[in-house]
């Protein structure tokens, strides 16, 4: 799949269909968009574990590094995904958080009016390995393993978008 979990253009986004979502298709900015609320509801539903490789995918990473990037642990998860199984809530929670970080992206990019050829995705995969002023030299991806960090690398991409780090 060349973006994760692709939802179909003009599909509304309802709490009923968010949900519902977990088992059909949905896109990273539409994570981003909904309301708090309708993300819980969905983690609470839970995440399938397939959902790794779709992102992984999606970012042109490795699952292994996905793993690492949230403090994933690798046989739990590998179990879930060979039983297509849903993960437990907290680890749906920080993969829905990554999620939501490329929905960020992709939202801020279509916002400036331009995003034809921009794969937010593949992007975000290649900031979080970049040291940054912003975090005293430190990549992104080492706060991605708690929804606070995940938090924090939200803000510094608002900030970027605003041009306070460029």
């Amino acid at each position: 799949m060349s973006s994760v979990i692709a939802k179909k253009p003009g599909t509304k986004v309802t709490r009923k269909n968010l949900v519902a979502g977990v088992q059909s298709d949905f896109s990273f900015a539409q994570i981003y968009r909904v309301q708090p609320i309708d993300r819980i509801r969905l983690m609470r539903t839970g995440v399938p574990a397939r959902y790794i490789n779709v992102i992984a995918d999606s970012m042109g990473i490795t699952k292994d590094t996905l793993f690492r990037y949230l403090n994933l642990p690798r046989s739990t998860v590998d179990k879930k995904l060979a039983a297509s199984q849903i993960l437990p809530i907290e680890q749906g929670e920080r993969l829905i958080g990554m999620a939501k970080l490329v929905g960020q992206v992709e939202s801020m990019i279509a916002e400036s009016g331009n995003p034809d050829g921009f794969d937010a995705a593949k992007w975000v995969a290649s900031w979080l390995e970049k040291p940054s002023p912003a975090l005293g030299g430190e990549k992104p991806s080492a706060y991605l393993d708690t929804i606070s960090g995940q938090e924090m690398i939200s803000d510094l991409l608002a900030k970027i978008q605003t041009g306070a780090y460029a």
